[in-house]
């Protein structure tokens, strides 16, 4: 028997803990959660967030806290089993090729050690793994003849406008790949809070595992696991822990570690797990462990086009329409970025309106005044390598140690910035909406798609991880999360870390066998 010790429930720990249970192979999987247990598809949480839309996860958000002003952390994470898949929005899109090439394209930055091509088959298996629709006829990036496991929910009547701006502007525009079971989807309008788990979630994932595996996965909950014990240099022990429950610590062996706590939990473990083996944190001899943070800044921007007397109003709760025209080698230097139209935003919500006690006549007037249109841009960032996540003082509600961030924005991420923000503008305006309806603004990036801190590289003096994600140096210490990517792209992280994940599994069970 194998033990593998899983630190993190979110997606890429669910993923390597499915994969290697799948082999039939005999491991022995723990995997510990700082967040309490929690059931997704409640019919009656789903209920109350539909009648009252306050949203059931605040309580598992971060807590309150003094935040550096260039990078946000409140709201952008869950701590809870399923972690922050069960709040996410499901976009599910490839990186491409160009983007494991950063510094040879460009000069900025770190190359992967790992290239797209090596990545694809494990991408393929993610995409059926997360149940994602989407066109298997694009080829951009190439998919090698791999087929989406469902099709992509159709454009929609509210996509149209937006359709035919792109066109008139000469921008490309494709399906939203989406992580949604397209047989299970009601399509509610409120996604967010998915009564019949349609959306893949993590912890969803996790419940079928348990159920189907029995005592061979063993989940620890309210478990924050505090240093990473190592034997000597190379070779990791297991892990100490704390039972938030009952105030008790313990400890427990494994034959591999492999740390899945999302970019600022992994990192921040690192550092803690101090020896004399490791005297400033476990791969940090070259001290690149905190290092290099990069987040997507996201510009947006909101306009009404006047008059709408079919009443068109969407009732899907999630995006069908993304614009990947910025996200090229051409404007790699410069920062690329993800177009995407806001599924949900209207002039009108029409349970808010029926729960409000609004009349048939006011909500037809409300709906025949206008179209609302909202677009959203991710804005790929460069890295600036003193901007740093570190350790806090004390601990946090879920007795993590808290967290320290050092954040300052490139210079050439300003100036694009900027330029986003004018092209979603001109995109309102070829939709119809009327200049001074248009609203534009530049947000910071948040712990949600943060990355490059425990960073993939070719040898320890540029980075934390070697190219199977193994912590360089060790033998059975790995990282799968966000953390190990050396750079952020135009998209989100989500299946390339999934991506990553399955390959680990390949690995750790080749080894075995």
């Amino acid at each position: 028997m194998k033990s593998v010790i899983i630190v993190g429930s979110g997606v890429a720990g669910t993923l390597v803990a499915r994969q290697l249970l799948k082999t039939g192979n005999d491991y022995q999987i723990t995997m510990f959660e700082a967040g309490p247990d929690f059931e997704p598809g409640n019919r009656r949480e789903w209920l109350d967030y539909l009648m009252t839309n306050k949203w059931p996860y605040t309580k598992y958000m971060d807590e309150p806290r003094k935040e550096n002003k260039r990078f946000g952390l409140q709201g952008s994470r869950l701590f809870m089993k399923g972690g922050t898949t069960n709040h996410w929005g499901g976009w599910s899109l490839r990186f491409k090729p160009e983007d494991f090439e950063l510094k040879s394209r460009t000069g900025i930055g770190a190359d992967w050690p790992i290239t797209y091509d090596q990545l694809a088959p494990y991408y393929a298996q993610a995409e059926t793994l997360l149940d994602i629709e989407g066109d298997s006829d694009n080829d951009d990036p190439p998919r090698y003849g791999s087929k989406f496991p469902f099709l992509p929910a159709p454009y929609t009547l509210n996509d149209v406008p937006t359709i035919n701006a792109l066109e008139e502007l000469g921008m490309s525009y494709s399906h939203m790949p989406m992580a949604r079971n397209g047989d299970r989807c009601i399509t509610t309008g409120t996604c967010r809070y998915c009564p019949v788990n349609a959306r893949y979630s993590a912890a969803f994932d996790l419940s079928q595992l348990q159920a189907e595996y029995g005592d061979k996965l063993e989940l620890r909950t309210d478990s924050p696991v505090l240093i990473i014990d190592m034997n000597n240099k190379k070779q990791a022990r297991g892990v100490s822990f704390l039972n938030t429950k009952n105030g008790r610590g313990g400890s427990m062996e494994a034959d591999e570690v492999i740390v899945c706590g999302g970019t600022f939990e992994s990192t921040k473990l690192l550092l803690a797990s101090t020896s004399s083996h490791w005297a400033g944190g476990i791969g940090n001899d070259s001290g690149h462990v905190g290092r290099h943070l990069i987040g997507h800044p996201v510009v947006s921007a909101n306009g009404t086009r006047p008059g709408n007397s079919a009443k068109i109003e969407q009732e899907l709760g999630f995006e069908t329409l993304a614009s990947r025209h910025f996200d090229t080698p051409e404007y790699q230097r410069e920062g690329k970025s993800l177009i995407a139209r806001f599924g949900r935003r209207s002039k009108t919500f029409l349970e808010r309106e029926i729960v409000a006690g609004t009349s048939r006549s006011e909500i037809d007037a409300k709906m025949m005044s206008g179209m609302h249109f909202d677009f959203y841009a991710s804005v790929e960032q460069f890295e600036n390598p003193e901007n740093r996540v570190g350790l806090g003082a004390g601990t946090d509600k879920w007795g993590l140690r808290k967290t320290e961030i050092s954040f300052g924005v490139n210079a050439i991420t300003e100036k694009v910035l900027r330029k986003h923000v004018e092209n979603l503008r001109k995109i309102l305006k070829a939709a119809g909406c009327k200049e001074n309806s248009i609203n534009t603004r530049v947000g910071i990036p948040d712990g949600a798609h943060a990355t490059s801190t425990c960073r993939m590289s070719s040898s320890d003096a540029d980075g934390v991880v070697d190219k199977d994600i193994r912590v360089h140096g060790t033998d059975n210490l790995y990282v799968c999360s966000n953390a190990v990517f050396p750079n952020v792209t135009a998209v989100n992280p989500t299946l390339t870390v999934a991506a990553l994940a399955v390959r680990l599994a390949e690995q750790i069970d080749n080894a075995l066998t």
